[in-house]
């Protein structure tokens, strides 16, 4: 655990070091429901909130999503409930978000249809990787019709400390915008999953986003993610 500590403080380090005058901090609350369907398949309803500290305003992100589960692959060793997701090779989600501005400040509406691809990979020495493609078919107010690709890698590895059980992860995601032809968007981000009495999983994490088409260019995020499933 002590080598997975020193990679997250070398990934976060430089991106909490480098605050510019262009740059943002938010914070980033989440629940996210999982109800499952069969074996194979479930819904997931998303309640995000994203909360601009300098000009206390708010974000508010709702959405419903269908998860299939494909072949089966391996299965990880520390996870005591049975979830199906998390043991297969392959997984599809599709669903829809409605994203709105709370509050004050300048209206923002977007409802951004998604479907996307994930694939697990294990590692040696017990890690795993995620790769997950996304389209995103975004339908903003006032603005032209803006699909965007996403592609995200996450490396994960499971641990066990007498009875807590704890995944640290890191992660980094590229945005390419239909809009502008080009790569504009990236982001990094490091955390550490809780597993909770077997039906919870408890979230924090710190994630740096940068952009080159728009303002604030950087934003320093710290998210608490909830996830409860039925």
């Amino acid at each position: 655990m002590k080598g997975f500590g020193t990679l997250l403080l070398l990934f976060i380090g430089p991106a909490v070091a480098s605050s510019t005058d262009d740059s943002r901090d938010e914070f980033w609350p989440e629940l996210d429901t999982y109800i499952n369907l069969n074996t194979a398949a479930r819904l997931r309803l998303l309640g995000a909130f994203r909360n601009n500290q300098q000009g206390e305003s708010w974000h508010g992100d709702f959405g419903a999503f269908i998860d299939v589960a494909l072949k089966p692959v391996f299965r990880r060793e520390l996870r005591q409930g049975e979830d199906v997701f998390d043991k297969r090779f392959l997984s599809f989600q599709s669903g829809f978000r409605y994203i709105r501005r709370l509050g004050a400040g300048p209206p923002y509406l977007e409802h951004r249809w998604i479907v996307e691809l994930t694939a697990r990979y294990p590692l040696p020495g017990h890690f795993i990787l995620s790769d997950r493609n996304r389209g995103e078919f975004r339908f903003i107010s006032k603005m032209p019709f803006a699909p965007r690709y996403r592609n995200k890698f996450q490396l994960e590895k499971d641990f066990r400390m007498g009875d807590l059980a704890y995944t640290p992860y890191l992660s980094t995601e590229l945005f390419y915008d239909t809009r502008y032809d080009a790569w504009v968007r990236n982001r990094y981000s490091a955390g550490v999953q809780f597993p909770v009495g077997g039906y919870m999983v408890f979230q924090p994490y710190y994630l740096r986003h940068n952009q080159s088409r728009s303002s604030p260019v950087h934003v320093n995020a710290f998210g608490l993610e909830l996830e409860v499933y039925f």
